[in-house]
């Protein structure tokens, strides 16, 4: 046990912002659920030290707001409601404020949105699955916590016997999110190595919500998805047999990050949080409450 922590459960208010409508929730994460509906106990840690790094501004606010995506579960997303705010992301950023002493406050914004609202200074942090590249460090700070990469998704049965293979996809219509890794480098990048061995380009078809890209390939406008790994997965398999993920090892693995503002003062503290919470067990926890693998722990943060 670590004498500067004082243990307490997460039972805070949330906000969620939509545009200039917002939503008060209260969340008790004493008894979260997960997907099979197992009782998980998740606490966190006020963590003085950590709470010690928080600027003076953002504690004289005394609340963090947190920049999400509202289509990509398991990491964010809308409950059957449409208006509670659930996810992995969400219940990490939750626990992140409650140890730093700081309300969250979780605003809805479109992927390609968040980078660009975090330049101008408009959210503290940003928490969408965002995977670190050189470009983005150019704008944002980020402070790593999970490790993904990009997987393939198609219509049941894979009817094209697609396959997460650069040259799989060459003369196939596959969609993305806008803002995305894959959207804006992977995909541009496969299909100008598909002209240049004398093949069909690839249709990139981006969407500013992943939603709106499972309806395209469920309708028929797209051959395939490339999306991050971990959400592909979660949501192939409640899907109720509409798509799964293509064969293929996962494409260019990569570290996931918070992103902060350029020279964020604010970054330190989440870092040190981040590293709290994951030796006291709580990341691990919840993501076994929204089922994302082991493997997608840093080896800092592995326990075992």
């Amino acid at each position: 046990m670590r004498s500067s922590l004082r243990r307490a459960t997460i039972a805070v208010g949330i906000v969620v912002l939509a545009g200039t409508a917002c939503t008060n929730r209260s969340i008790d994460s004493s008894a979260p659920t997960t997907a099979s509906g197992t009782a998980v106990q998740v606490t966190t840690a006020i963590d003085k030290d950590a709470a010690a790094l928080v600027p003076d501004e953002v504690k004289a606010k005394g609340t963090l707001s947190v920049a999400s995506g509202s289509a990509n579960a398991p990491m964010e997303f809308f409950d059957s409601d449409g208006k509670t705010f659930i996810g992995f992301d969400i219940d990490f950023s939750d626990a992140i404020a409650a140890s730093l002493g700081l309300k969250p406050v979780h605003i809805d914004a479109t992927f390609d949105a968040i980078i660009p609202g975090l330049a101008a200074r408009k959210y503290d942090m940003g928490m969408s699955g965002f995977f670190i590249t050189p470009e983005r460090q150019r704008v944002v700070d980020f402070v790593p916590y999970l490790r993904d990469g990009s997987a393939l998704v198609v219509t049941r049965g894979n009817p094209l016997r697609l396959a997460m293979d650069p040259a799989a996809l060459c003369g196939h219509r596959v969609a993305g999110e806008k803002g995305s890794v894959q959207g804006i480098q992977y995909l541009p990048a496969i299909s100008k190595d598909c002209q240049a061995a004398g093949r069909k380009p690839v249709t990139v078809m981006l969407f500013p919500k992943l939603d709106e890209a499972h309806l395209a390939l469920t309708g028929g406008r797209a051959d395939a998805i490339m999306e991050d790994s971990i959400p592909s997965g979660y949501r192939a398999a409640r899907s109720g047999g509409k798509y799964e993920v293509a064969p293929g090892d996962v494409y260019k693995p990569v570290l996931t990050g918070i992103a902060f503002p350029k020279g964020s003062k604010l970054a330190p503290a989440v870092r040190a949080a981040v590293k709290s919470l994951a030796s006291d067990g709580t990341l691990e926890r919840l993501m076994a409450k929204w089922s994302i693998p082991k493997t997608a722990l840093l080896p800092d943060h592995d326990r075992s």
